[in-house]
C-alpha cells in the first residue's frame, strides 16, 4: 500500500471523531513537547534485576519554579498496572535523581527532612522522609514478580507481560500533588488510575489530590555496564491547561480512567507518530523504538500465563525507504503493550535506513484508530556508542471527540493478599480509604 492511500484511510478514519484541524506541534491549545508539566511521564523502564552491572534506569525530577511542591511518583507494569507509589517533595528548582534499580530493591529517595509541611494535608501523618529500605521483603520481592510477569508473594495473580531474562519492565508517572500520601508497596490505591478516590477533583479544580501546576521537567538515561552503552531523552511533560480541558466528552491524558470527564486537565499525547531508523552502517548494533501507549482504562490482572482480554493493543505500521517507498507491515501487534523497547529488526522490516509511520489504536474500541502514543527511537553502535531521540507526532487528539464507550472505566481494585505480613493490607470490599502504612489512614475529605 502506498504512502498516499495509507493516509487517505488514516484521515477518513480519524474524521469520524472530530475535524482535521492540523494541529502544529507545540500549539498553545495542545502543547507536546519540551517544557514544564504538571505531569511527567517516564515512558519506559528497564532495569537488570540479576546482575548490577546490567541496565538500569537513571531518572531525574526538576520543579522548574521557585516555589515548592508536593509529588506522586506511580510506577507501573506494562500492563499499565499500578504497582507501587510515594511522594517526592521539591524545593523551589530542585532536582531528585533516582535509580530505579534501588526503588525496586527498596530504596525510596527521603526528601523534606526538616521542612514544615503542616500546611499540605496527611503530611505530618506520613511525611515524605522516611528510612530506607522503606519496602518489605515480600513487597521487594512482589515488585519484582509485578515487573517480570511472574507470580509473587502477594499476590496469585499476574500484573505484566511475563519474561525470561530478569529485567523488569514498565513506566512511571509523576504528578504535582498538594497533599502527602504516603509509600503504597503493593496494589497502590493513590494512584491516577482509581476513580474512586478524589486523586483528580470530579470537574476540576481543587479538591483532588493531584493539582494543574506546570512546572515539572525531567530526563531518564538508560544505563548498560555490560553492553557498554548509556542513551538518554527528557521525560515527556504533560501540560495542564484547565480553561480547555475540563470539558466532557474531551480526549485528556488520564481522560480515558474517568470516562473521559476531563477531571485531570492535562493535554493527550498524539496518535500517528514519524521516526527515522538507522538498522546498519555505524549503527550496526541495532535499533529499536521505545513505545509508550495509553491503555484507556485499568484493567484487571490476569491469571499468570495468560493475559487480559483488552491485550494485544492494534496499532499499523508503515514503513519507508530513503526514497520514499513503503511498505505496510501485515502484523497489527508490534506494539502490544503499554510500554515496550522494540527492535526495527522485529518487525520485518525489509532495509535498513529509512522512516516508520505508527499509528495506534485504543484498547476498548479497536474501530477507532485513535489511541494516545509517545515513540522514542534507541540507536546501538555495537558497545561503541548510542543515542536516543523522541519521535515526530502528525496527530493530535485536542479536537477529537473519544469514542463511545459502553461502561465507565473500573476504579483500580485492591489485588488478593496470598500472605498476612503484607505491610499494606488488602482492604474489605467497598472501602473507600485504605491504609497507608501499618497504622496510618488516609483522613477522609
Amino acid at each position: 500500500m502506498s504512502r498516499r492511500i495509507l493516509l487517505v484511510l488514516t484521515i477518513a478514519a480519524l474524521s469520524q471523531a472530530g475535524p482535521m484541524d492540523g494541529q502544529p506541534y507545540g500549539a498553545e491549545d495542545c502543547y507536546v513537547g519540551p517544557g514544564l508539566g504538571a505531569t511527567l511521564l517516564i515512558p519506559y523502564f528497564e532495569v537488570d534485576l540479576e546482575n548490577t552491572l546490567g541496565v538500569t534506569t537513571l531518572l531525574a525530577i526538576n520543579n522548574g519554579l521557585s516555589n515548592a511542591a508536593m509529588t506522586r511518583v506511580v510506577f507501573w507494569t506494562d500492563w499499565g498496572v499500578p504497582t507501587l507509589a510515594f511522594d517526592i517533595y521539591l524545593d523551589g528548582f530542585d532536582e531528585e535523581t533516582l535509580n530505579v534499580g534501588s526503588v525496586l530493591g527498596g530504596d525510596i529517595p527521603p526528601t523534606g527532612e526538616g521542612v514544615d509541611l503542616s500546611g499540605l494535608l496527611n503530611c505530618d501523618e506520613v511525611p515524605p522522609f522516611h528510612s530506607n529500605p522503606v519496602l518489605t521483603a515480600n513487597e521487594v520481592a512482589q515488585l519484582a514478580a509485578d515487573h517480570t510477569g511472574q507470580p509473587g508473594p502477594l499476590a496469585f495473580d499476574c500484573a505484566g507481560s511475563p519474561t525470561d531474562d530478569g529485567i523488569a519492565r514498565g513506566y512511571i508517572t509523576v504528578d504535582v500533588v498538594d497533599e502527602c500520601n504516603g509509600v503504597e508497596g503493593f496494589s497502590p490505591s493513590v494512584t491516577p488510575s482509581n476513580t474512586g478516590r478524589p486523586y483528580f477533583a470530579e470537574g476540576g479544580g481543587s479538591g483532588g489530590v493531584a493539582i494543574a501546576s506546570n512546572r515539572l521537567w525531567g530526563d531518564v538515561i538508560y544505563v548498560s555496564f555490560l553492553d557498554n552503552s548509556a542513551q538518554g531523552s527528557e521525560a515527556v511533560p504533560i501540560w495542564a491547561n484547565p480553561d480547555k480541558f475540563t470539558d466532557t466528552d474531551i480526549f485528556t491524558f488520564y481522560g480515558g480512567y474517568s470516562g473521559w470527564d476531563g477531571r485531570d486537565e492535562r493535554v493527550p499525547l498524539p496518535s500517528i507518530w514519524d521516526q527515522r531508523f538507522l538498522n546498519g552502517g555505524p549503527f550496526a548494533g541495532g535499533a529499536d523504538l521505545i513505545v509508550w501507549r495509553s491503555t484507556g482504562a485499568t484493567w484487571d490482572t490476569a491469571i499468570c500465563g495468560g493475559t487480559p482480554s483488552e491485550f494485544p493493543l492494534r496499532s499499523t505500521t508503515e514503513v519507508f525507504d530513503l526514497a520514499g517507498d513503503g511498505v505496510l507491515l501485515a502484523d497489527a501487534d508490534d506494539f502490544p503493550w503499554a510500554s515496550q523497547r522494540v527492535s526495527v529488526d522485529s518487525l520485518g522490516v525489509p532495509f535498513d535506513f529509512g522512516w516508520v509511520q505508527l499509528l495506534f489504536t485504543p484498547a476498548f474500541d479497536p474501530s477507532v484508530e485513535l489511541g494516545q502514543a509517545w515513540v522514542q527511537p534507541s540507536l546501538n553502535a555495537s558497545s561503541l556508542f548510542s543515542a536516543n531521540l523522541n519521535g515526530t507526532p502528525v496527530d493530535f487528539l485536542c479536537t477529537r471527540t473519544p469514542p463511545t464507550r459502553a461502561a465507565e472505566a473500573p476504579a483500580a481494585k485492591a489485588r488478593p493478599s496470598r500472605s498476612s505480613t503484607s505491610a499494606v493490607a488488602p482492604q474489605p470490599a467497598g472501602s473507600a480509604y485504605r491504609s497507608l502504612r501499618p497504622g496510618v489512614q488516609r483522613s477522609p475529605r
